[in-house]
């Protein structure tokens, strides 16, 4: 049976703009990742931590309702019998334990960052500032502790085999025999963990955010607060640029993804264990305990933090949240900014360099 009409032919589909190219490598990459069943637990175990963040922000507005923060104004001219005189102390009294009750709170939590900064606002009896600084540095700690930790885990798991399978399998040549460029590839593979990272970051923090203001009594705590959810995009800017552009860059010079999956655990492990061996040092030949004097206040310490990527984002974030002036930061903030063009030259290179073979 003969075949006819063999050639090129015309296309009778919707055709997609050359401008949004880079999203339809991004959409497949990503409805393919979350497939994985290891990825949505972990993307659910991400969204735990939002409970505990969210009770402090509930507490912290309670407090505020009840007039904990509020100074003492107790006139005895005021009150016209003893039954109020009564109440009147009594409530005095009940705002001055919980005052004292918060500050032996952050006492004991004075190996996290920034406690002193917050003890002292808390002292300042003005709520907004109180409001402003105690949810600052609530989110602050949302994105170092369980949204740090996870970021490591989730790329772990989502990033190695997104441009080492491609290179293995020679998928690039299909790709590439299309209408798409290198920068377009490499825009499609880079938002794919882009998206879950703001999943796990932007996205929880604003919630927490929100939640905050509805249980606020009124809505004057948004003129209170309105730099936050600001913050917030310019804290997960600093996260994610950096870690999705070193994650890339490592899939992208190997066409093995195990190895690209144990060089991402050494980068983050090894800089930390390399900083924590400057704290065990200095804390042994200065003899002082416990470590977190050390880690907060001695100054090799904190020069030698630019070693941990882990450090150099938290350092970065707590200058964003208000809590670190840039003086202090602005050598974690230069690693981070070099680290990201770095990797984003070498990632490049590693794309071109299986085309021009």
């Amino acid at each position: 049976m003969p075949i006819h009409k063999v050639g090129y032919r015309g296309w009778d589909g919707k055709k997609t703009p050359q401008w949004n190219r880079w999203w339809i490598i991004t959409e497949t990459g990503f409805r393919i990742a979350f497939q994985s069943t290891w990825v949505r637990r972990i993307l659910l175990v991400c969204w735990l931590p939002v409970l505990y963040w969210g009770l402090g922000l509930f507490l912290i507005e309670q407090a505020v309702e009840n007039r904990v923060f509020r100074p003492a104004t107790l006139n005895v001219a005021d009150v016209e019998s003893a039954g109020e005189l009564v109440d009147e102390v009594a409530e005095e009294f009940r705002q001055e334990f919980s005052r004292e009750m918060i500050e032996e709170v952050i006492e004991e939590l004075d190996m996290l960052p920034a406690t002193d900064a917050l003890a002292e606002a808390i002292r300042s009896n003005d709520e907004n500032h109180i409001r402003h600084s105690i949810w600052s540095w609530l989110l602050m700690t949302f994105f170092r502790y369980p949204q740090g930790i996870a970021i490591v885990f989730l790329l772990g798991f989502v990033v190695p085999g997104l441009i080492s399978q491609d290179v293995r399998s020679r998928a690039f040549l299909l790709y590439f025999s299309k209408p798409i460029g290198r920068i377009e590839y490499i825009l499609g593979k880079m938002f794919i963990p882009i998206a879950f990272l703001l999943l796990i970051t932007t996205v929880p923090a604003l919630f927490l955010y929100m939640f905050g203001v509805t249980l606020s009594p009124d809505l004057s705590v948004l003129k209170s607060t309105w730099d936050i959810p600001l913050r917030i995009l310019a804290a997960s800017l600093f996260v994610i640029i950096p870690v999705c552009s070193i994650a890339m860059m490592l899939s992208s010079v190997t066409q093995e993804s195990r190895f690209a999956t144990f060089a991402w655990f050494a980068v983050w492990a090894l800089g930390h264990a390399a900083w924590f061996a400057v704290v065990i040092t200095q804390a042994i030949r200065l003899n002082e305990e416990p470590f977190e004097s050390i880690v907060q206040n001695d100054p090799v310490v904190a020069r030698f933090s630019i070693v941990s990527l882990y450090n150099n984002l938290s350092n970065v974030q707590s200058w964003i949240f208000g809590f670190q002036p840039f003086q202090e930061v602005w050598p974690s903030a230069f690693a981070l900014v070099a680290i990201t063009i770095i990797s984003l030259m070498v990632l490049y290179r590693g794309v071109s360099a299986p085309v021009n073979v």
